[in-house]
């Protein structure tokens, strides 16, 4: 095992307990992320044919892309090739790797599997033999990688991950295969996993437990191996088949790989366990798993870190810090807390590498200062009132004013907004139907009843604001009402229970090119591309006066002109202007049409749906090749999308926001169709809503939208729970959590997603749906496919859905 400990850093500081024991020789590791980047970059010097030596293995989310960003950043200023590969789940993982290390003579390889950056688009797949380095970015600690991947020798696998927890033979088996497997700590493992008595101690004394039936084998392992008897290297077979006996919470490397390694960590002495010993060990490594699927530090955070220790971090880095922190606080990932935190820190570093920030008063730089009362309030989850970020010092909020001014045109200043709205890309939206689409507005005046939307027209005008005024675009409204909108709804809202509006946020300039954008801009922008970018048949609403110019430049259009002019007239792009607001239908171009096409061919072989057939495996493997290019490409365009010394990034980076906008509608509208029309059970442990037919069908089989509409729903729904239970208190509830079922009709298969539910706002619970999910296949029987990196999503056959919810409803409670 390696692990990557954390460089020294005020983010670190933030997340780590500041008693953990550094110095004990439990949490002690002679690598960090400066030096593991060194030995990247050291072994992809050493390949002598230029080739591409690191391969970048990334997760198709809004972190994994920011990661990925900053990463790749690095490796160009140090001029090392590259390619980045998206992986959208085992299968994906699996192929990719084959394809890179071939255990004996493959077939050709497959190009489309795998792209180039900017600095090896000439070496698609080059030599396999020269990779040096792979980086799984936000894939691979739930994984047991050394049982699943076969890591030649001279290649190392970095795994920089947040997602929770960590499968332990990762960690701390010991194996040849684990010595190339190097996991990026954020602090966790060495901070809390490493404490004595903590997992780490666990797992080694189950891993090298000795059973009565091992004993022959390990009197004959000692007589071959005496001189290292004292030494705990004799009976290793023995051991790791007793710990594949023993404990069932991960598996365990085989055999021939373990009893050919000598590469074992020393133990001073044999000893057998006890039966109370080995019951305990099991105990607190089933319970350290039955935690459920939860996050911790966001990968762009790290690498960020990694920027830092290594002298380089800049403005680029941090504003993609901060955008993958964000995209885990508003998908619920991480709670209110994690999030203060983490955002008091790059608020500190923001305020410091602007250049106006130098004539603040020095107590504008102090982390504490920033986060001077959210720690101690936090400590007290049940008043959410007290969970609200404190009024900053005089000093901090001079400081921000003043970092908020533009210089010029070319301004690309990040600016720390200590009031951002939780409205859903008010920014670009108006006011009213921004508020509509909130789910916390959603939640606190239920606005799919008139009723609902009484209040918030009410709320309005209270306020003082007109209809007329709240359904401009916001940019379009008065500026008094502008400057006065923060101070009015925190006077007013609480009237309404709406006490949790705004949070600390972040907002970059991008010179002339655009209106100054905020972080959960950003991150609604890149989800879209990710979810919609191509492969989805979606309308946008393109802004009046708006006169778009195509280019001829590489087959296509800006994203301004693909989307709105090219569509009216595709013969004529460049020629179509629109005066008032209108609909298209969203278009990036010629890799639309061909992803497109992949799909379609796909699902043209779909099964007579009068005659009743199946749809065979070979239709289904071409339409899974046609999504997987998809998603591929909408990788490829979020990336893109970051490069803002591009003016096309940014142009896409701008009609991405009207791609959010009708993804947010079209979750919002079959939301509350669904309450309106009671679609939902509501069963002993859980939430159950399933969606077999509607206009969006396809749209909802994707995880991510599926994903948001149960945060939506469960969001929506908890206050009526909340209110049932205060006015009946003999039948009190907490918030059920949700499954959602979305029926894939070409695959003949549902899409299932466990979400879970919180009390309170702002708060998170872990997901508990991983375990209740295997273990209901394993009792129904029922024909699954579990294949993504989200272990809360999995796949299950149209005709065993109802066995499968049967299962899970015994398991979940």
């Amino acid at each position: 095992m390696v692990i990557v400990s954390c460089p020294s850093s005020s983010l670190l500081d933030v997340h780590i307990d500041p008693d953990r024991r550094l110095n004990d020789v439990h949490a002690s590791s002679k690598h960090n992320y400066a030096s593991a980047y060194a030995r990247v970059r050291a072994s992809a010097r050493s390949v002598a044919n230029g080739v591409s030596s690191v391969l970048i293995l990334s997760a198709p989310d809004v972190d994994s892309v920011c990661a990925t960003k900053i990463f790749t950043t690095l490796l160009i200023q140090d001029d090392v090739p590259h390619r980045i590969v998206p992986i959208e789940g085992y299968r994906s993982l699996m192929s990719a790797l084959r394809h890179v290390f071939p255990p004996s003579a493959q077939q050709p390889l497959d190009d489309q599997h795998l792209a180039s950056s900017s600095t090896s688009s000439a070496t698609m797949i080059g030599a396999v033999s020269d990779i040096r380095s792979v980086i799984c970015i936000n894939l691979g600690a739930v994984l047991s990688l050394s049982t699943m991947l076969e890591v030649p020798q001279g290649c190392l696998l970095h795994v920089i991950d947040s997602h929770r927890p960590w499968n332990l033979e990762n960690l701390f088996a010991t194996s040849e295969v684990n010595d190339r497997i190097w996991c990026w700590d954020d602090g966790q493992v060495l901070g809390t996993l490493c404490r004595p008595g903590g997992e780490r101690e666990a797992f080694e004394r189950l891993e090298f437990d000795v059973d009565d039936e091992d004993s022959d084998d390990d009197d004959i392992t000692d007589e071959d191996d005496g001189d290292d008897g004292d030494n705990g290297d004799d009976g290793d077979d023995g051991d790791d088949n007793a710990d594949e006996n023993d404990h069932s919470v991960s598996s365990t490397t085989s055999d021939p790989r373990v009893g050919s390694s000598r590469k074992r960590r020393r133990r001073p002495s044999r000893t057998r366990l006890t039966n109370a010993e080995r019951h305990r060990s099991r105990n607190l490594l089933t319970r350290y798993y039955n935690r459920g699927e939860n996050f911790g530090m966001s990968a762009s955070c790290m690498l960020y870190l990694l920027c830092e220790s290594l002298g380089r971090s800049d403005r680029e880095a941090l504003w993609l810090a901060i955008v993958g922190l964000t995209s885990l606080y508003l998908s619920d990932s991480i709670d209110f807390d994690t999030y203060e935190m983490f955002s008091a820190a790059y608020a500190s570093e923001a305020v410091a590498m602007e250049p106006k920030s130098n004539a603040a008063p020095a107590e504008a730089w102090s982390l504490d200062l920033f986060h001077s009362n959210s720690s101690s309030s936090s400590k007290d989850g049940s008043d959410e009132s007290a969970r609200r970020p404190a009024p900053a010092p005089m000093g901090i909020t001079r400081a921000i004013v003043n970092n908020t001014k533009a210089d010029d045109a070319d301004d690309q200043s990040i600016r720390v907004v200590a009031a951002e709205l939780r409205f859903t890309l008010y920014r670009h939206w108006s006011l009213e139907t921004s508020m509509y689409h909130t789910a916390y507005v959603a939640a606190k005046l239920g606005v799919w009843r008139e009723r609902g939307l009484s209040k918030l027209r009410g709320l309005m005008a209270k306020m003082g604001f007109s209809l007329t005024s709240v359904r401009q675009n916001y940019a379009h409204m008065p500026l008094d009402l502008r400057r006065s909108l923060v101070r009015k709804l925190e006077a007013i809202a609480p009237e309404y229970g709406l006490t949790e509006l705004t949070y600390r946020g972040f907002e970059r300039s991008f010179g002339f090119r655009t209106a100054p954008l905020g972080a959960g801009d950003v991150v609604e922008g890149l989800w879209a591309l990710l979810v919609a970018a191509h492969g989805v048949k979606i309308e946008v609403e393109t802004p009046g006066m708006v006169f778009a110019t195509g280019s001829t430049h590489g087959g296509s259009g800006t994203p301004l002109s693909n989307s709105f002019a090219a569509n009216s007239n595709p013969g004529a792009a460049g020629q179509g202007s629109e005066l008032f607001a209108t609909k298209r239908v969203w278009s990036l171009g010629g890799i639309a049409a061909s992803s497109d096409g992949g799909a379609s061919h796909g699902a043209s072989k779909e099964a007579d749906p009068f005659t009743g057939a199946a749809v065979v495996a070979e239709e289904i493997q071409q339409l899974e090749k046609g999504e997987r290019e998809i998603w591929m490409n909408n990788f490829y365009e979020a990336y893109r999308c970051l490069d803002v010394a591009r003016p096309s990034s940014i142009d896409l980076l701008r009609s991405s926001l009207l791609l959010s906008q009708s993804l947010h509608r079209k979750i919002v509208t079959r939301g509350i169709s669904m309450i309106t029309n009671q679609s939902i059970r509501t069963l002993k442990n859980f939430r159950l809503a399933v969606l077999k037919d509607g206009p969006d069908l396809e749209l909802f089989c994707n995880i991510d939208v599926l994903s948001r509409l149960g945060v939506w729903l469960s969001t929506s729904l908890r206050d009526i729970i909340l209110e049932q239970s205060a006015s009946n208190p003999k039948k009190a509830a907490s918030p059920l959590p949700f499954v959602l079922a979305a029926l894939h009709q070409q695959k003949d298969s549902f899409l299932v997603v466990g979400q879970t539910a919180s009390a309170v706002h702002g708060h998170v619970e872990s997901n508990h749906f991983t375990t209740a999910f295997q273990n209901a296949a394993r009792l129904s029987g029922a024909r699954i496919r579990h294949d993504r990196f989200q272990t809360h999503a999995i796949d299950v056959r149209k005709a065993d859905l109802g066995s499968f919810i049967e299962k899970v409803h015994l398991k979940v409670g």
